[in-house]
């Protein structure tokens, strides 16, 4: 996390209500939220690789973490999986360039080049959609601030930019979805959704 945590923090705190037994995916320490923690960093949990954790829960929060899920679709199954029966899951996707190349993208891939963080071969490569974001309050502010950049189709722009984008239509097999957003950045924007997921 770094210069948004000011923000994102009280976001985040607002729209996750933990409850039970909680897993922390993505998560080294237990500053905003408590649980068993599970990251690339503590060698016990890649998001990339076959995973499991340490039992069911009943709450799974993964925050600046699934847009590294080179299989979006997998990491929701595997989370419904570990979730006790009424389990919740929080996991957010984002947009939005990360300051590393010169010229800025709301994607991960563009002009040969793709987004990463922690270390130089750990990329970012997907995105949840829905078209319900084109009527967002947070969204519009995000559309009108990368308009400067250039882009006047964003999900056009999505679907072209991000590997893997994954409708949040598909995530309602498995749960009842809801989202909260919230957009940072006139400069440089950012785009974060919030899925809040209850397991059917």
């Amino acid at each position: 996390m770094g210069k948004s945590d000011n923000y994102l923090i009280p976001f985040y705190k607002r729209n996750i209500d933990q409850t039970g037994r909680t897993a922390l995916l993505g998560f080294t320490d237990n500053r905003m939220f408590d649980g068993d923690l599970y990251d690339l960093q503590l060698n016990n949990w890649d998001i990339n690789a076959d995973w499991k954790l340490n039992g069911k829960y009943d709450t799974i929060i993964s925050l600046r973490c699934p847009y590294f899920s080179k299989n979006p679709r997998q990491f929701i199954e595997k989370c419904h999986s570990h979730l006790n029966e009424g389990g919740r899951l929080f996991a957010d996707w984002g947009l939005g360039d990360h300051w590393r190349f010169a010229n800025y993208k709301i994607g991960w891939c563009k002009d040969g080049e793709q987004e990463y963080a922690y270390k130089d071969d750990n990329y970012l490569w997907s995105f949840v959609w829905s078209d319900q974001f084109l009527d967002d309050q947070e969204f519009r502010k995000f559309s009108k601030n990368v308009a400067r950049h250039g882009y006047t189709d964003l999900k056009k722009s999505v679907m072209e930019e991000v590997p893997e984008v994954l409708g949040v239509g598909d995530i309602a097999q498995y749960f009842d979805v809801s989202f909260s957003t919230f957009s940072l950045w006139d400069d440089f924007p950012q785009f974060y959704v919030l899925l809040k997921c209850f397991k059917k």
